[in-house]
């Protein structure tokens, strides 16, 4: 039996809205990423565009959603968001944000689902961790 291989976007996909709790509008690009980097939100709107990666470490609050950060640079409600990504076994991903917050949507991970899915995936060759 073949071990599952890590998995990445087949191709760009994108989203806007507006954040549920800031009620700032937000744009959302999903990038297919090399295997081995995992989940990292980019904050494009910021100089540098700094990187947060989705990981335990960089939970700052889960106050009526779950937020990221690394140094300065925050990400805000991205539950649902991530919720998508792990139905659909994405491994390496990046997101890069222009905003603070992801946008709503529905309210539910679908939002995020469909779009992530009419992308779709590819294995990368690496065996999932």
């Amino acid at each position: 039996m073949t071990p599952p291989q890590q998995r990445t976007l087949a191709q760009e996909a994108g989203l806007e809205g507006v954040g549920l709790h800031s009620g700032q509008p937000a744009r959302v690009r999903f990038r297919p990423a090399p295997a081995g980097l995992g989940v990292r939100f980019r904050r494009t709107d910021l100089d540098g565009s700094p990187e947060i990666p989705a990981t335990l470490d960089h939970v700052t609050s889960t106050d009526r959603g779950t937020s990221l950060a690394a140094g300065e640079a925050k990400v805000q409600t991205v539950e649902h968001l991530l919720a998508a990504v792990a139905a659909l076994e994405i491994d390496n991903l990046w997101i890069d944000l222009e905003g603070p917050e992801v946008p709503i949507g529905d309210g539910s991970f679908r939002f995020f689902l469909d779009v992530l899915s009419r992308a779709g995936t590819v294995a990368q060759g690496e065996p999932a961790t």
